[in-house]
């Protein structure tokens, strides 16, 4: 007894699950190789960008010169996050699979009625 409905339902539900898996990795490579230039189209990557002012100097040791030519100036330092949001990946992974064969069993109830 297979319905073609459900069949349907469970084709488009693999489809999704991989195509969704596919997108995520790739985005998160393209985030690994380069990750303040890449822009982010999927909601459950986020990215956390922290910039602090750091001593050019810092971690190098006392050095013999003091003049105040060669004082020590100050860079930008740039501290990237990305994380990853797994509760709301799988919304967007079974929100349209649960909806899909909620239509198709909506569906055949209500052929099954008329």
């Amino acid at each position: 007894m297979n319905d073609p409905g459900i069949n349907r339902a469970t084709h488009f539900s693999i489809v999704w699950a991989v195509v969704l898996a596919v997108l995520t990795l790739v985005e998160w490579h393209s985030l690994d190789r380069d990750p303040l230039a890449e822009q982010i189209f999927l909601p459950f990557i986020e990215r956390r960008i922290e910039m602090q002012i750091a001593e050019a100097g810092a971690g190098q040791g006392a050095t013999t010169d003091t003049s105040p030519v060669s004082s020590v100036q100050p860079r930008l330092q740039t501290q990237v996050e990305i994380s990853f949001d797994g509760p709301l990946f799988l919304v967007y992974c079974f929100g349209p699979i649960l909806v899909m064969h909620g239509i198709v069993l909506l569906s055949q109830r209500l052929r099954r009625s008329n």
